[in-house]
């Protein structure tokens, strides 16, 4: 009669002890440190009452517990499945009488339990410190629990994830290496498709996508984030649901598994074909990403298709033959190539979407920004446009932008614009597009849509403001002196509105390059919410009204903060500005024979007011600004139209 071996028998819970128990002992330990020895430290020193309460337990040293929580459980199943990657082992624990089901589930529960004990110990211990010290005002009993919950959770993620590659692979080094490319995949092969159909598809919104959540596609970059969120509900359930399909995916492969198997990179011969083009095809992307990041043009763009390809199709022939000797192979390489200029053609042949503008009869709203958010519902995301005339204006510019897709994309812009447009439609659906342009292209209809105060309301901060909420407003004086800090009510009110009047009237202007005074304004509103405003030379009736206040001279730079300005016609360009050193720049105006002296004060209000930031330009003129406060020296340009006219003639006269 064949004798019966029970499953969870004390010899073969001591043996599979002895393989993974010090990762157990190491586990607990570097969680004690973390949390229950930190709460204690912190406690017992002399300034135990500056203890800042913390919302989850993850704010104690966090850094440790995310290494932990994404390297001890993979490491966990590397030792725990070693015996299938080494021959020997295999053929003794496949000789014993037992189901290969029965060895999957004592393996896999018992590196399970052997997974999960430290992390109840430590919770345990922490619920112990929690009643010792009293800490409820820090944190609760749930959110020991909590933690507990969501730890284990992970580590089962990640432990099965090691399992089911264990059942992939025949080598324990290419277990851990694919265990993580598969925890990654989701967010990193995501990412990769994003940036790639922004290359292909003219007008794709890849940048828009790419910050739309894409780190919570893989359960490792979204752990990085529990330090200051929650887990949802919906990721509880996707992520059980993920560790049941790991489970029985890997009980399932286990099954139909050879043990000739052992010592092979891949275990299974159909699987083998989807690792070689899957590496390829990545690193194909790969290649073109970094390529197009670091170049930028299309030659370099296609070297990087064609070399990633090479490199990944390649790479993956030697962990599976396990020799550097596959250069020979390049039959499979062949198809690979095909393949992928057939992916691309197709790919380009999206022409309708590249042209799409929604009609405007089909459109609720338009949300039109030069900048990428993350929520429609932030508080300095813009709001979308109702206006037919806005709405309107807003599709005639992604249509002439459409009709200059080829100009748009050869021009080397130094002048450049994003221009993100997210249509709603009226049956519910939305589309959005995203370029890059040449504002000075677009300049009337640019001007059309920045103009209006329905645009103007939509993006600009202080129209997303109440008054009742500002509790001060700051004025920073450009390198000079101290802010101006303004917390009486009833002046906040003025100048709050005399901003809003002065944002309304503003002009556009095509020409970003920043002239005159550089003040900035700080609303503080709320609670630490700070919004910033640039104090423009144009703002004549909020200047006014800051003289009439007495408060001008805190807040702008005047001729009163100058020492002396030195004007030269000598223009720095860029190369010179990479080649020198900025104290070998202004010595040489400073130096300069022919250089203008300002030192009247007419003349340097005069000065301020037209003088542009940057070390370079197109600008004919450099300036020499010389403060009083501690001699700063600052290096402003003067371009052709905004010179003021002594300094232009004072230089005609010279030649």
């Amino acid at each position: 009669m064949r004798s019966k071996t029970s499953l969870f028998n004390k010899e073969m819970v001591l043996q599979v002890g002895r393989n993974v128990g010090w990762i157990s002992a190491i586990y607990f330990l570097a969680l004690f440190f973390a949390i229950p020895l930190q709460i204690m430290m912190i406690n017992s020193g002399e300034n135990y009452r500056s203890f800042m309460p913390v919302q989850r337990l993850f704010d104690f040293q966090f850094p440790i517990q995310f290494i932990m929580f994404i390297t001890v459980p993979v490491v966990m199943a590397i030792f725990l499945y070693r015996f299938l990657h080494v021959k020997q082992a295999a053929d003794l624990i496949h000789s014993l009488p037992l189901k290969r089901q029965q060895i999957f589930h004592f393996y896999t529960l018992t590196g399970f339990a052997f997974l999960i004990v430290p992390v109840i110990l430590v919770a345990l211990i922490t619920a112990v410190i929690h009643g010792v010290y009293d800490l409820n005002l820090y944190f609760q009993l749930e959110d020991i629990f909590r933690w507990t919950g969501i730890v284990i959770l992970f580590n089962s993620v990640f432990f099965l994830s090691g399992v089911f590659i264990a059942m992939v692979t025949g080598i324990s080094v290419v277990q851990g290496v694919l265990t993580y490319i598969m925890l990654l995949f989701p967010a990193g092969f995501t990412l990769l498709i994003i940036y790639n159909l922004g290359l292909m598809l003219y007008g794709f919104p890849s940048d828009y996508y790419q910050v739309r959540n894409i780190e919570y596609l893989s359960p490792i970059s979204h752990l990085g984030f529990l330090e200051g969120q929650m887990i949802t509900a919906k990721s509880y359930f996707i992520y059980s649901a993920l560790i049941l399909v790991l489970y029985f995916l890997s009980l399932s492969l286990y099954k139909k598994r050879k043990i000739e198997a052992a010592s092979e990179a891949i275990a299974f011969n159909g699987l083998r074909i989807v690792f070689k083009y899957g590496v390829a095809f990545c690193m194909m992307l790969l290649g073109g990403m970094y390529f197009d990041a670091m170049q930028n043009e299309f030659g370099w763009l296609i070297f990087g298709y064609g070399a990633g390809g090479i490199i990944g199709y390649f790479s993956a022939e030697m962990v599976l033959q396990k020799t550097w000797r596959v250069f020979g192979r390049v039959k499979g390489l062949g198809y690979f190539a095909v393949g992928m200029v057939v992916l691309i053609l197709i790919t380009q042949a999206f022409a309708p979407y590249e042209k799409k503008v929604p009609a405007l009869d089909d459109i609720k709203s338009v949300t039109y920004a030069n900048h990428i958010y993350i929520h429609q519902d932030d508080r300095l995301a813009p709001k979308p446009l109702l206006k037919k005339e806005n709405v309107e204006a807003v599709r005639m510019l992604h249509e002439s932008i459409l009709k200059n897709e080829r100009l748009n994309e050869q021009r080397r812009m130094e002048s450049q614009e994003f221009a993100l447009f997210i249509y709603e439609l009226n049956n519910g659906k939305k589309l959005v597009r995203q370029y890059t342009i040449d504002r000075f292209d677009y300049e009337k209809q640019l001007k059309e849509i920045y103009e209006s105060l329905e645009y103007k309301r939509a993006h600009e901060p202080v129209f997303k403001i109440s008054t009742e909420d500002i509790t001060s407003i700051r004025i920073n004086k450009h390198f000079t002196g101290s802010p101006l800090i303004i917390t009486d009510k009833n002046k906040i009110n003025e100048a709050f509105e005399i901003l809003k009047k002065e944002i309304e009237q503003d002009p556009f202007t095509i020409d970003s390059y920043p002239i005159g005074n550089q003040s900035t304004i700080e609303i503080m509103s709320g609670i630490n919410n700070y919004d910033h405003i640039e104090l423009k030379q144009s703002y004549k009736s909020f200047i006014a009204w800051l003289e009439k206040n007495d408060m001008l001279e805190e807040a702008m730079v005047t001729p009163e903060d100058i020492d002396y300005i030195v004007v030269s016609n000598d223009s720095i360009e860029e190369e010179q500005f990479k080649e020198y050193p900025e104290e070998e720049i202004t010595n040489r105006i400073m130096n300069d024979k022919n250089a203008l002296k300002l030192s009247e004060r007419d003349q340097v209000l005069s000065a301020i007011e037209s003088a542009g930031y940057g070390w370079f330009n197109e600008a004919p003129y450099t300036a020499i600004f010389v403060y009083k406060n501690g001699s700063y020296k600052e290096i402003r340009t003067f371009s052709d139209n905004k010179v003021p006219g002594f300094i232009r003639e004072h230089f005609k006269e010279d030649q």
